[in-house]
């Protein structure tokens, strides 16, 4: 069993728990422990561990990264904290969503606008739950990335793609992550799970949108290819997705090649949304989900212009979800990677 479905696992777990701490008080503080230990530990790391460590584990950046977690998850632990981070990611998300300019150009009140779409609840376990999570996996991700190396000498992803990997993480384990979070079988049915997903029937227009989005995405990606080319991340990235399909079963098989494409497509794009957008989304807004997003996808050897990249455009995906729903995101996900892994099988 790989480390990454361990740690689904256990994030599961305390999800249910979170849940389940709404009828037995001692889930909750079970937890509140478990918050607790973290703290100590991450202290524990950024303060006594890295000054003894002359490696690149304990660089300036990752001591730094590992101190603020650390004060992160001492500061959550109480509500009034909670509650003021509840405003501001409110008013930032309102802000990047246009419900604040859609208020002032409608002559509404913005406060209403503000109160309707708040995200955040400071008293509920399942968010707090939520919250050390997502500080402790953005954490964990960024203390690894090298800020001095933009250029990424090496592409960090072992080809061809694993395909036991990507069903069993980037697909069945970001969903049941998903699930679990949403309290299934504790809190909600499943019924209950998939409309608070987003996972719902799409309208004609909506598939209209999704459409739109592929070749809006490639626009962005076009536009951007011109800051990742200079760095020379451009040229490594594309060396790497030609070298997906041309080795291993793929390059001999078009036909393996042709499923590999599908199955990336499909497993990451249906994985990723419903976890972003479907379960984060809601929770934090659009914003946090985009740069979790953007981090996600530093396994390029962390190279964090690729991480910007992805991130700003999990923040427009962020928008067609609020506006849509988390089936229209996959859509467009799940057919702009399939259609690029495929021209990268087919015309490498």
């Amino acid at each position: 069993m790989s480390a990454d479905i361990i740690v689904i696992i256990i994030l599961c777990v305390m999800g249910f728990a979170a849940h389940g701490a709404r009828k037995h008080p001692w889930m909750e503080w079970t937890l509140r422990v478990v918050y607790s230990f973290a703290f100590v530990a991450e202290l524990w790391t950024a303060f006594v561990i890295f000054p003894n460590k002359t490696d690149v584990d304990a660089s300036p950046w990752s001591t730094a990264v590992t101190a603020t977690m650390a004060v992160f998850t001492g500061l959550m632990l109480f509500q009034p904290f909670r509650q003021g981070l509840s405003y501001a990611l409110s008013v930032a998300n309102n802000l990047i969503n246009g419900q604040v300019l859609y208020a002032l150009i409608k002559k509404l009140p913005v406060k209403e606008a503000f109160l309707v779409d708040r995200v955040f609840v400071p008293s509920s376990i399942p968010h707090l739950n939520g919250l050390w999570i997502y500080v402790t996996v953005l954490g964990s991700l960024l203390a690894n990335i090298n800020m001095d190396n933009f250029a990424a000498p090496s592409i960090g992803i072992p080809f061809p793609v694993p395909m036991d990997s990507l069903f069993s993480y980037n697909f069945l384990g970001l969903i049941i992550l998903s699930a679990a979070g949403c309290g299934i079988f504790v809190a909600r049915k499943p019924r209950e799970v998939m409309v608070r997903l987003g996972l719902v029937k799409p309208e004609g227009w909506h598939y209209g949108v999704a459409l739109l989005m592929i070749p809006l995405t490639f626009g962005y990606d076009w536009l951007w290819s011109y800051f990742t080319g200079s760095t020379g991340v451009g040229g490594k990235l594309s060396t790497y997705n030609a070298g997906t399909f041309t080795t291993g079963a793929a390059a001999a098989n078009p036909a393996s090649a042709a499923f590999l494409a599908l199955a990336t497509g499909v497993c990451a794009g249906v994985g990723e949304e419903v976890l972003m957008r479907g379960a984060l989304q809601p929770v934090f807004g659009i914003i946090p989900a985009g740069i979790l997003h953007g981090v996600l996808h530093g396994q390029f050897q962390h190279a964090p212009i690729l991480i910007l990249q992805v991130a700003g455009w999990s923040c427009i995906m962020g928008i067609v979800r609020k506006y849509t729903n988390t089936t229209t995101t996959i859509m467009a996900h799940a057919t702009f990677n399939f259609l690029t892994t495929f021209l990268f099988a087919f015309n490498p």
